[in-house]
């Protein structure tokens, strides 16, 4: 009996600790003329476990019958060697569907918004930093452009700060470029959260999924099916 109990304590503690340990998660784009790339790593055990995921931009597939996006695609543990290479195609078919399986996530999962919403309260954002050089040769075209670029940026970072912590001051900055064609921005952020509200976002999307949920049954039909009828 003392051993059942020990082990059962030994468990609780073990999903208590996971759940009170954070995740980092840091988010970089780069776009610099043709060439791009995001890359995503998340940090958990106190920094000792990183998962990378590397998406560089290849080139731009214009095939007539399937236009897209070529890139090469890098996953896996940092400091092993397994990490995964392969190649991918972005097309607009591609695009097409994964808009419907998100609707139909949305239409799957009941007071979703209000479930993110909760979540994203316990996510603090440390780090933001959104750098950007425009230009398109011609002054008064790269002025609007300019102005068009802070007020999304500021909407944006509204919205972040609205929903999430942000403990950082936002380092944003435009630098215009009147003589010359320029598109270069550089992005990053990075946000912390604990795997425990994690894990209670997950049940309550769970909780809330249509699919999971049993058919309710006529009880007038339930009892003539009983009755033979």
């Amino acid at each position: 009996m003392k051993a059942v109990i020990a082990v059962i304590a030994t468990v609780v503690l073990l999903l208590l600790l996971v759940a009170w340990m954070k995740v980092s998660v840091t988010v970089v784009f780069r776009h610099m003329k043709d060439d791009d790339e995001c890359k995503i790593v998340v940090r958990t055990l106190f920094g000792l476990l990183r998962y990378t995921v590397r998406i560089p931009l290849i080139k731009l597939d214009m095939d007539p019958d399937a236009p897209g996006v070529a890139f090469l695609h890098k996953k896996g543990v940092e400091g092993t060697r397994g990490k995964e290479e392969k190649k991918g195609k972005l097309t607009l078919k591609k695009i097409a569907d994964l808009f419907r399986q998100l609707k139909r996530f949305l239409e799957q999962v009941v007071d979703l918004h209000e479930i993110m919403k909760q979540f994203y309260r316990h996510v603090t954002i440390t780090k933001w930093e959104w750098k950007t050089r425009i230009g398109t040769g011609d002054a008064a075209s790269t002025g609007l452009l300019v102005g068009l670029g802070w007020s999304l940026k500021y909407m944006i970072i509204g919205a972040a700060s609205r929903y999430m912590n942000m403990k950082t001051t936002p380092a944003v900055a435009i630098v215009p470029a009147y003589d010359r064609a320029a598109s270069e921005t550089v992005f990053l952020c990075m946000i912390q959260f604990r795997i425990g509200h994690a894990m209670v976002a997950g049940l309550r999307v769970v909780k809330h999924w249509r699919g999971w949920r049993l058919p309710k049954r006529n009880p007038l039909a339930a009892k003539q099916a009983n009755e033979g009828y």
